[in-house]
């Protein structure tokens, strides 16, 4: 009797990882871009303070100050293009897969 669950629940257990339930959603690359692409504009917002912040601290208060901001002014910017770059890559496919199905809708 013992021998019988357990080879039903080796028997289940197999057929589940042979169906594919556990493989990765088709379009997990191009949702793992948009969330990317948004967290790299979210954090370009927060990088110029960080920066002024991190500069003021480490350094002499004025040339401290003037350099934090001269980097965070770069990684703010360097982010936000990235986070543009990154939603522009993985849009332009999602709409060209999306664009046969637009007359339908109309």
């Amino acid at each position: 009797m013992a021998k019988t669950p357990r080879l039903a629940l080796a028997v289940a257990l197999a057929a589940v990882l042979l169906s594919g339930l556990g493989a990765a959603p088709a379009h997990a690359e191009e949702v793992g871009g948009l969330i990317g692409g948004v967290g790299d504009i979210i954090g370009a917002a927060f990088s110029l303070p960080a920066g002024i912040l991190q500069g003021t601290l480490s350094g002499p208060p004025s040339i401290g100050t003037l350099g934090g901001a001269l980097s965070g002014a770069l990684n703010t910017m360097s982010l936000a293009l990235r986070g543009v770059l990154r939603l522009a890559g993985v849009a332009i496919p999602m709409a060209a897969k999306a664009a046969p199905l637009i007359p339908l809708f109309l």
